[in-house]
């Protein structure tokens, strides 16, 4: 079940950023990942601000999410939400195929190597 979360500060661990980009050239970034505030697995609204040096960002609704951590592959149930939202085929295909129509796309590489 999906549900609307109030605004709110999420710190996010197992995160990534998903970039949307459709056909009619309408496009946006979205945080994924799990929330410790609240122990929820987060997909957030548009972001409007992204500080990728602080790793702090703001979006559409009005939360503020703090990342922590190195990107990576998001949590399984944050993959839960993306497949609840657009459908598993299609995310499997976007994000884990070479079939992708380059609708959506992970912003950042999902080996979580350490430098």
């Amino acid at each position: 079940m999906l549900i609307g979360l109030p605004r709110s500060d999420i710190q996010l661990i197992n995160w990534n950023i998903i970039c949307l980009n459709l056909p009619s050239g309408e496009s946006g970034e979205f945080f994924i990942g799990y929330s410790l505030n609240d122990r929820l697995a987060r997909f957030s609204t548009l972001i409007l601000e992204f500080d990728e040096e602080k790793k702090i960002g703001k979006t559409k609704s009005g939360s503020t999410y703090s990342l922590l951590g190195q990107p990576g592959h998001p949590c399984e149930d944050g993959l839960h939400v993306l497949y609840q939202l657009f459908g598993k085929a299609r995310i499997q295909n976007e994000l884990f195929s070479d079939e992708t129509e380059g609708i959506l796309c992970f912003k950042y590489s999902t080996s979580n190597k350490s430098d």
